[in-house]
């Protein structure tokens, strides 16, 4: 009896060693865009103060989305946009559990502002052709790639200390 213990214990353990480290299930390019998107929305966080400390107005855009007025309702979304980028990069980076699920919400929102923007160019005032954005195509990648991912993520292994 004591024997069948000791064995499901080895084999519990065995199981635990062959879940993958959840950095390993990212691929190099959302590594690289995560790297890059830490960074600005640590920027994000200090340059919208900073904007207002040294009365400069600098041309922000993502997603289409673009301002040049610090005291926009535009610039602050823009901003908002690019935190929330930035704390889904790191929960990416940090093999934290509940980043697949922010990465999930930040994807889902860029593909509804780039489709809003797409719309409003269309049959907004200036009627622009909108053509199939880049960022788009990216963002529907960035999607289906941690949507395949999650279930992994959720039972994998973070950081060993």
């Amino acid at each position: 009896m004591k024997d069948k213990s000791i064995i499901a214990d080895q084999l519990n353990d065995l199981e635990e060693l062959m879940i993958p480290r959840r950095k390993e299930l990212l691929t190099w390019w959302l590594k690289f865009f995560s790297a890059v998107f830490v960074v600005t929305g640590i920027l994000g966080v200090f340059s919208y103060p900073y904007m207002f400390l040294t009365d400069s107005d600098p041309g922000v855009a993502l997603y289409g989305l673009e301002s040049a007025d610090r005291t926009s309702f535009l610039m602050l979304v823009i901003t908002m946009l690019f935190i929330l980028k930035g704390i889904a990069a790191f929960g990416l980076l940090a093999e934290k559990e509940w980043a697949v699920d922010i990465g999930l919400a930040d994807g889902w929102v860029g593909i509804l502002v780039c489709l809003f923007v797409m719309i409003y160019n269309y049959f907004g005032p200036a009627h622009v052709f909108a053509p199939l954005g880049l960022e788009l195509l990216l963002l529907s990648a960035y999607v289906v790639k941690l949507q395949k991912i999650r279930a992994d993520w959720k039972r994998g292994r973070g950081r060993v200390n």
